[in-house]
């Protein structure tokens, strides 16, 4: 069982409360298409998995990543589409991928997905196909997962 880290959210660790709206937010097919779909950053520092998310349209205005404010520069950047499908992605050469690099990757997904699982997702989490592709190609995990719960588990 993957062990359940500490989690930060939009720089702050949320109560129970805040937890609980955060995960049915990213849940709710109605709250998703109102919301447009959501933008996020996640990275793993000082042993606690940040999560940096906003609307991806607020007040009418389109958000963007940069928007989006975490502390380390090597994450996942992402999206939660207005359907409930994840885009998980990395910079990183992934042709000359060292095994430590992949290792890396392999646990900042893991981490994020199982932070995820374990507060109570209850969406489909399906990868969509450039999350799949990339993950192929970086040769991060054999079979390629589906979900964010083949992610976790």
């Amino acid at each position: 069982m993957i062990p359940t880290v500490p989690l930060i959210l939009n720089g702050s660790k949320p109560g129970q409360r805040e937890v609980g709206q955060f995960i049915k937010a990213i849940s709710s097919p109605g709250r998703l298409a109102a919301a447009g779909g959501y933008l996020f950053k996640s990275c793993i520092s000082f042993r606690e998995l940040h999560i940096g998310i906003v609307p991806a349209i607020s007040e009418g205005e389109r958000l963007h990543h940069y928007d989006i404010t975490i502390p380390e520069e090597e994450c996942l950047i992402g999206s939660i589409s207005a359907t409930g499908e994840f885009t998980l992605l990395f910079k990183a050469d992934k042709e000359n991928m060292q095994d430590v690099e992949r290792e890396r990757w392999r646990n900042q997904y893991i981490l994020f997905a199982a932070a995820l699982i374990q507060r109570d997702y209850r969406g489909r989490g399906l990868l969509d196909w450039i999350t799949r592709q990339i993950i192929q190609e970086a040769q991060l995990f054999n079979p390629i997962p589906g979900t964010l719960m083949e992610l976790a588990s």
